[in-house]
């Protein structure tokens, strides 16, 4: 009894997070197909065993209020050729894409007191991929190649990979601050940090990982999208394991997941 009670609240949790949206009024076509075949992707066989069934999990959320949507991406960080090329569909089609990374100053702390952590991220997961026959890592890598890259915390600014600008980029307001007219107008994508702000002392632990990480991520999205920098749908690109908690912050927020996507 007390297993189908807790199995209601959490289905009526749900229900009450979500509703039935126009999806065409915040995507056009090209992006409801690529997101709706990102989602529908699967791993086969011995991958599916080794690395999960998933490769990509979608979500559209929508807040009647501000009548602001925003797309979510939640990726695993290695994929084979077909699930890759996919990946890169789906950023090519969102002029502007908010995405993880972890700021410098976490990233050289990570480096330099937490190795077991420092190696999941970095030789061990590159020698995973190969072991697994699927070479090709992150979606935010295949969107940071293209258009203007604010890199949180590093004080610059990258066009197509290469250095544009030495500015501030700790904090969002900073980089909102450099988005001029000229940048905005110029018909190139833009990517935006989800993770500028205070430093946080990292840890191998969910605290970190997945908690004061996700606070911060949402964070950053909401100042974008209430500070109108993003006047159409974003493509946010996170890992996984972030999205069920991003979800949840940015239902706190008004925003809710549709239902019919």
């Amino acid at each position: 009894m007390f297993k189908l009670l807790s199995l209601l609240l959490l289905v009526g949790s749900s229900l009450a997070h979500s509703l039935e949206c126009n999806l065409e009024q915040g995507l056009n076509s090209k992006q409801l197909k690529v997101l709706r075949s990102a989602d529908a992707i699967k791993r086969i066989g011995l991958n599916r065993v080794l690395l999960g069934r998933e490769v990509y999990d979608v979500s559209v959320v929508y807040n009647a209020q501000s009548n602001q949507f925003v797309a979510l991406v939640g990726e695993t960080h290695i994929k084979g050729p077909r699930s890759s090329v996919l990946g890169k569909k789906v950023v090519n089609q969102f002029p502007v894409r908010i995405v993880e990374g972890i700021p410098k100053k976490e990233a050289e702390y990570i480096g330099q007191n937490l190795p077991a952590l420092s190696k999941s991220l970095g030789w061990q997961r590159v020698l995973l991929r190969y072991l697994t026959f699927n070479p090709f890592g992150s979606t935010i890598t295949a969107a940071e190649k293209h258009g203007y890259t604010f890199l949180p915390g590093y004080d610059l600014v990258l066009l197509n990979k290469k250095r544009l600008l030495r500015v501030p980029t700790t904090t969002s307001e900073e980089i909102v601050s450099h988005l001029t007219a000229d940048i905005m107008a110029g018909g190139q994508y833009i990517n935006l940090p989800m993770e500028s702000g205070d430093f946080i002392t990292p840890s191998s632990n969910d605290s970190y990982i997945l908690v004061a990480r996700n606070v911060r991520m949402a964070k950053n999205i909401l100042f974008y999208v209430d500070e109108q920098v993003v006047k159409k749908t974003p493509l946010v690109v996170v890992g996984a394991a972030h999205l069920p908690g991003l979800l949840n912050l940015l239902a706190e927020r008004g925003y809710q997941e549709c239902s019919n996507f």
